[in-house]
């Protein structure tokens, strides 16, 4: 479904851009894309083996008994400070995300992870928030941010219960 879906937007993109831009638009948007490809290939690769690898170093029973659906509230709170610690973009993090949910984490703990990797992350916050946007921005933020992985991981399970 999801290839139809991005196979019907890239006709139609193209369409619209040969109508906006004729065939040499077309032409560039297609070595733009090319060009990306290019750039992130190797790093969706490595993420996705990254993750194959970590569902098979992580024993899944260690998974299970941490983050899976019966540990409650600690599993979203490991989620939550997983998150926020483990460095990497959308290539590494997702299919992380992914192999330990296969590997038995549970769904509130893994939506807790992508939550805090994407509201509270340590490391993006240290390295570009703290020096660009100062100390006061960068602490309103944290403090309004890190209550949100926790709620997302323990409201996400009865949501994702109703639509399965």
């Amino acid at each position: 479904m999801t290839l139809l879906v991005l196979g019907g937007l890239f006709a139609l993109s193209v369409g619209l851009v040969a109508v906006r831009g004729g065939v040499s638009g077309v032409r560039e948007g297609l070595t733009v894309a090319v060009r990306l490809l290019r750039q992130v290939a190797l790093l969706i690769v490595l993420g996705m083996a990254l993750a194959a690898l970590a569902g098979h170093v992580l024993p899944a029973d260690l998974i299970t008994r941490w983050m899976g659906n019966e540990s409650g509230i600690v599993g979203v709170l490991i989620g939550t400070a997983l998150g926020a610690l483990v460095p990497g973009g959308p290539y590494v993090i997702l299919p992380l995300a992914g192999s330990v949910l296969a590997s038995g984490a549970g769904i509130g703990s893994v939506a807790a992870f992508i939550t805090a990797w994407s509201l509270i992350p340590v490391s993006r916050t240290l390295m570009f928030e703290l020096p660009f946007m100062g100390g006061a921005f960068t602490t309103s933020r944290l403090l309004v941010n890190t209550p949100f992985p926790v709620i997302v991981g323990l409201l996400t399970p009865p949501v994702y219960t109703l639509l399965t």
